[in-house]
C-alpha cells in the first residue's frame, strides 16, 4: 500500500479526535478497514437448507456456523488478510473509491467503477488502484481499455488477489438459495421493533429492503408494509427481493417520505427509520472524504425525516430509529431532538444491542 490507511481528511480527523478518546479513535481506524469479524446470512423463512448450506459454505473454504440465538442466521468468517505481490506488473486499473472497497474484499472489477486503464489489453495482469493511489487488487482483465469504454455493464476485469475475501451470494452462485447478507445490526433493528401481524408498519428509507422483507418474514406476510425510498434504482433491488421470495404484503412508494407525509392520512403502528447517513460504521472503509458540513446536513435531514414521520405515527406507536454511523450529530443529538422537540419517549425494555 502506498498509505497508511484509511486516507482521511484532516477535517475528519480533527472531529474524530473531539467524538473519540486517543485509544478509541486509534482502535476504530484500525477496525475500519477491516471487514466486518463475522458476516451473517440470512436464511429467509426455510431453516430446512440451513446444512446444506454450512456444507456448501464449508466446502468454498470458509468456516460458517449456525448462530447461537437466531436459527435463521449463518454466521461466516472472511479470509484473509492476504499479502499483496504485485511486483513486475506493469499495467494498471484505476477505480472510484466505492468500487475500490468492494474490490479490497474480493468483488470483481465492473465496468461502472472504473475511472482510467490505459493500454490494458485483455488477460493483462493487471493492478488495480483506487483514485488515492490505494493498491486494493491483483486482477486479470476482461475487456481492452476501449471496450470497457464502450460497455455501460459487466466484468472489465476478475479479482485473483485482494487483501481480504468476504463472502457473497454471486460469487458464491447462491441465487437459487432463499437466502441474502445482511449486518447483524440490521438483522436486529427489525427485530427490536417487535413487529406483530396486525401491525401497519411504515419503513420510510427503505432500499434495499433487507429490513423490509424481514419485516415480512417476522410478521409471517401478515403485517401491512409500506416500504418507502427515494431512489428508483435502489428500490427495484427490494423489488426483486419481493418477487424472488413470494411476499404479498408489502406496498412500495417511490419518494421522499419528508414530501410524502404531506399528502398522506394514513396513520402506522410501527416505523422504522433507518435514513441516509455519513456511513462512518460502515466497514471496510479506505478513504474519507467527509466535512463536517456533511455530517450536520445528513443530521438536519434526519430530523426532517423524525418530524414528518411524527405526522405518520399513531398515538401510542413505536418508532425505532437506526443509522450506521458514529457521529453523535446523527445519533445522540437526533434523539434528543426526538425526545425534546416531537415529545418521543425511549422504550428501552427488551431490546438486543450490539457491543
Amino acid at each position: 500500500m502506498k498509505h497508511n490507511l484509511p486516507v482521511i481528511s484532516e477535517e475528519l480527523q480533527n472531529y474524530l479526535t473531539t467524538l473519540l478518546d486517543p485509544d478509541s479513535k486509534k482502535n476504530y481506524l484500525h477496525k475500519v478497514i477491516t471487514p466486518m469479524e463475522d458476516y451473517t446470512l440470512h436464511v429467509y423463512d426455510d431453516l430446512s437448507q440451513i446444512e446444506g448450506i454450512l456444507d456448501y459454505l464449508e466446502n468454498c473454504g470458509y468456516k460458517a456456523q449456525q448462530h447461537s440465538v437466531f436459527p435463521n442466521i449463518v454466521v461466516i468468517e472472511p479470509k484473509g488478510p492476504f499479502e499483496l505481490d504485485l511486483s513486475n506488473i506493469q499495467k494498471q486499473i484505476v477505480v472510484d473509491n466505492r468500487a475500490a472497497e468492494m474490490i479490497y474484499q474480493g468483488s470483481d472489477i465492473f465496468v461502472p467503477g472504473v475511472k482510467r486503464a490505459n493500454k490494458v489489453k485483455r488477460n493483462d495482469e493487471i493492478v488495480v488502484t483506487s483514485q488515492q493511489g490505494i493498491n486494493v487488487a491483483k486482477a486479470i482483465s476482461s475487456m481492452n481499455h476501449s471496450d470497457m469504454l464502450k460497455a455501460k455493464k459487466g466484468i472489465a476485469a476478475k479479482n485473483i488477489l485482494s487483501p481480504f475475501q468476504v463472502p457473497s451470494v454471486e460469487q458464491l452462485d447462491m441465487h437459487h438459495l432463499p437466502i441474502y447478507f445482511q449486518s447483524f445490526p440490521a438483522y436486529l433493528a427489525s427485530i427490536n421493533l417487535d413487529p406483530k401481524p396486525n401491525d401497519c408498519i411504515l419503513d420510510c428509507c427503505a432500499a434495499p429492503g433487507n429490513k423490509t422483507i424481514h419485516l415480512s418474514e417476522l410478521t409471517k406476510d401478515q403485517a401491512k408494509i409500506v416500504a418507502v425510498d427515494r431512489s428508483k434504482r435502489r428500490l427495484k433491488k427490494l423489488i426483486d427481493k419481493i418477487q424472488r421470495f413470494k411476499i404479498q404484503n408489502i406496498s412500495i412508494f417511490a419518494g421522499d417520505i419528508i414530501e410524502l407525509s404531506k399528502e398522506w392520512s394514513q396513520k402506522f403502528n410501527k416505523i422504522l427509520v433507518d435514513p441516509p447517513c455519513t456511513a462512518l460504521g460502515l466497514r471496510p472503509r479506505l478513504f474519507f472524504g467527509l466535512k463536517l458540513t456533511d455530517i450536520q446536513s445528513s443530521a438536519n435531514y434526519q430530523k426532517a425525516i423524525l418530524f414528518a414521520c411524527k405526522k405518520l405515527l399513531k398515538q401510542g406507536g413505536e418508532l425505532l430509529y437506526s443509522t450506521c454511523t458514529i457521529t453523535k450529530e446523527e445519533n445522540e443529538e437526533v434523539i434528543n431532538y426526538a425526545i425534546q422537540k416531537l415529545n418521543f419517549k425511549i422504550k428501552s425494555n427488551n431490546i438486543y444491542i450490539v457491543c
